[in-house]
């Protein structure tokens, strides 16, 4: 299978069923997108991997078009450009200043993006921006800030496709759409949920733990493995002053691929919090007693 890509021919023989998204991916040619996961199913909500084919009038999603024989497709010219901006400028229309709080920044999808294909002004001036209302309650373990939400559904297609149970969903319509939780407290009793931190493009969802803790630029990060469990997870765990602050995933396909168990995720906790110093016993009715 012959397929022009930028100009230049590429022989595809042995790559059927491939999407222009990942064919430029495995070619080393940049297409930005928020809403696209190699362990998800494709949505193509956000718009921004729009490619130019010469087949096809309007642009074509990358991430959900597979590639077809003898296609033409161009990722970089000025009609894919001006595309890029003008979504951008849509979704920076809503989303709020956020950026020296957040503890996503200096992580943010949606920031290196902008620096990198988005416009240095834009063209609305609205008095006020749209707002919804914080869900104050929805998780001990994850903070859900919903204004910064810019709607790629990766924390609902993760929760239908791997969650017991489908804590997250859309709520609303258009301008009113928002991402919300139907259960109070349905995160706790999921034993994967927190990845939906690692998930999401933004700072809508950010772990309670690590809130205004450190940047990201200031930890220091080691391989490890989670002893919890038989699975033996690789974890990254990153430290702040000698501390450790934070544990995300290391992805390893053969393993645990690109998720890890909230106990794993959280455990550092008890490194410094509720530490048992000396040994002890169970006493019915006591609790735990220091023999110490």
């Amino acid at each position: 299978m012959l397929v022009s890509l930028n100009g230049q021919f590429y022989n595809l023989q042995k790559k059927k069923n491939i999407t222009i998204f990942q064919l430029c991916n495995e070619l080393g040619i940049e297409i930005p997108c928020f809403c696209y996961h190699e362990k998800l199913t494709i949505a193509g909500n956000c718009r921004m991997c729009l490619v130019e084919v010469q087949s096809s009038i309007k642009l074509v999603i990358a991430c959900a078009m597979s590639v077809m024989p003898f296609m033409k497709i161009l990722t970089n010219t000025s009609r894919v450009l001006r595309a890029r901006k003008s979504i951008l400028e849509f979704l920076l229309i809503s989303h709020p200043l956020d950026c020296p709080i957040c503890d996503q920044a200096s992580e943010c999808d949606l920031q290196d993006l902008t620096i990198s294909y988005g416009s240095f002004k834009g063209r609305f001036f609205e008095k006020y921006k749209r707002s919804v209302v914080d869900q104050k309650e929805n998780s001990v373990i994850i903070k859900l800030i919903i204004t910064r939400c810019i709607h790629c559904l990766r924390c609902v297609r993760f929760l239908e496709e791997f969650s017991s149970s489908t804590s997250l969903g859309t709520i609303g319509r258009g301008a009113f759409t928002q991402i919300g939780s139907f259960i109070k407290d349905s995160f706790v009793k999921d034993e994967i949920s927190a990845n939906v931190v690692d998930l999401c493009p933004v700072g809508a969802l950010t772990s309670n733990a690590y809130s205004f803790v450190s940047r990201s630029w200031e930890l220091e990060n080691f391989n490890s493995f989670d002893i919890l469990d038989s699975m033996g997870s690789s974890i990254l765990v990153h430290s702040f002053n000698n501390k450790i602050v934070r544990i995300l995933p290391h992805i390893d396909n053969s393993r645990n691929e690109d998720w890890i168990t909230n106990k794993a995720r959280f455990m550092f906790d008890a490194l410094t919090v509720n530490r048992l110093m000396y040994p002890a016993i169970f006493v019915k009715y006591h609790g735990l007693v220091l023999l110490g």
